[in-house]
């Protein structure tokens, strides 16, 4: 049985076991996370959910306020933060975001447990191994058929991470497994909106909620990820991508994490990659026409072709490649403005767009060529799916990033980051983040 598998091989997990490479990209992982779930907790979707919750009270933080809530509660609100800005890690393996419902759910859960640092550390560990071989196993078909993995998926994570937190017997993850495998959920449908953060916030706070019922009796169907009638069978093509998952077997999968440095769908990426490298060749000034060429499955993710807000344009690889030649930072939040997408400068470059397809090209990677008013062209390609072999390159372009965006919301960036650089050295979570 799947679960029981899974979990024979990473309930018991201690932290002396992990690699020091895993140790590494996983507090690289909290050090994004926290960055965009501080920043995050300044847009408009935070602010209502922190209404929505206004009245309830408890043990958990709330990141970049001072209000206490009950665990789940914090979960959700935290988890939509930290997506909300699109700008969170993604993955070479599962294609969705690994870190953005599991360590929500893994912070609430060791808040209120009174955790150290390293046991926070090892269930993010624990609950992105976990998704990250669904996520394998459900297949690209899942995704392709207007599935959400890093909702789907993600809710097995953070399931995973507090089951560990909890010391869940085998049968209480197995049912655990199965709660999840019921709350599974998040359609693509709702990309370039605000359910789209949503999605990382429910399936942290279902995650969450699966394990601690689990711990209580709540009983389920272990099987229901990949029995019959589970949801392999029901959202994916019933047949469990095994081989590949067999080739990853004894991978650390946590090391196969790629953190983001444009605030935009990572799909995006490699296109405005392209025409970074191009630089002066790609300049607003002489550019005629752009033609970027992507998989065609990136039509169905950041394919709006004229995006209204700046949500939209996060999903829009006309718009993103647009503001890279007119010299926009597209590694700034606050780029995508609505008023944005509202400038003619900026609407007629988006025509000067046009995208097509080649089904030889990765999900990650673009070919692009611009054109000058002259009639001469510059090509360039890139892919963005290979995660960073230099760590401590890594590590400082993540700590730049961090401080960029902690700015907008905190003067005591320096200090925050130190904090979360010695993650490993706390006794205590919940005096941590106090």
């Amino acid at each position: 049985m799947l679960s029981n598998d899974l979990w024979k091989r990473f309930s018991g997990l201690s932290w002396s076991e992990i690699p020091a490479t895993t140790r590494q990209v996983a507090r690289q992982c909290l050090l994004d996370w926290f960055a965009c779930a501080l920043a995050g907790s300044q847009e408009p979707l935070s602010k209502i959910l922190r209404d929505e919750y206004a009245g309830q009270s408890g043990v958990a933080s709330i990141i970049g306020s001072d209000i206490k809530v009950p665990a789940q509660a914090a979960a959700l609100i935290n988890g939509c933060a930290g997506h909300a800005l699109d700008f969170d890690d993604t993955s070479t393996v599962m294609g969705g975001h690994p870190s953005a419902p599991v360590i929500p759910a893994a912070l609430a859960a060791a808040e209120e447990l009174d955790c150290s640092g390293e046991d926070l550390l090892t269930a993010i560990i624990v609950g992105i191994e976990v998704e990250s071989r669904l996520g394998i196993l459900v297949g690209a078909a899942h995704y392709a058929r207007g599935w959400h993995v890093t909702s789907t998926m993600g809710v097995f994570g953070a399931a995973a991470g507090v089951a560990y937190l909890m010391k869940l017997s085998d049968e209480s993850f197995g049912c655990a497994m199965g709660l999840a495998a019921s709350q599974s959920s998040g359609l693509k449908a709702n990309f370039g909106t605000m359910t789209k953060p949503f999605h990382a916030g429910h399936a942290a706070e279902r995650g969450l909620l699966s394990a601690r019922l689990a711990a209580r009796g709540f009983t389920s169907n272990p099987q229901s990820f990949e029995g019959n009638q589970g949801l392999l069978e029901a959202a994916s093509t019933g047949k469990p991508a095994r081989e590949r998952y067999d080739a990853y077997s004894e991978q650390w999968l946590t090391e196969h994490i790629l953190f983001k440095y444009h605030s935009a769908c990572y799909l995006t990426h490699a296109s405005i990659e392209c025409l970074l490298q191009l630089g002066h060749s790609a300049g607003a000034v002489d550019c005629d026409k752009i033609t970027v060429t992507v998989n065609p499955s990136l039509l169905n993710v950041c394919g709006i072709e004229n995006p209204s807000t700046g949500l939209e344009a996060k999903f829009s690889l006309r718009a993103t490649s647009a503001l890279a030649v007119l010299g926009y930072d597209t590694a700034d939040p606050g780029t995508y403005s609505d008023d944005l997408f509202n400038n003619d400068t900026v609407n007629q470059m988006i025509d000067r767009v046009t995208v097509m397809t080649d089904d030889g090209l990765t999900g990650t990677q673009s070919r692009v060529v611009v054109q000058g008013q002259d009639g001469e062209t510059h090509e360039a390609f890139f892919d963005t799916g290979i995660p960073a072999t230099d760590l401590d390159d890594q590590q400082r372009k993540l700590e730049s990033k961090f401080l960029h965006l902690v700015a907008t919301v905190s003067d005591r960036g320096d200090e925050l980051q130190r904090k979360i650089n010695e993650i490993e050295r706390v006794q205590r979570v919940r005096h941590w983040l106090d």
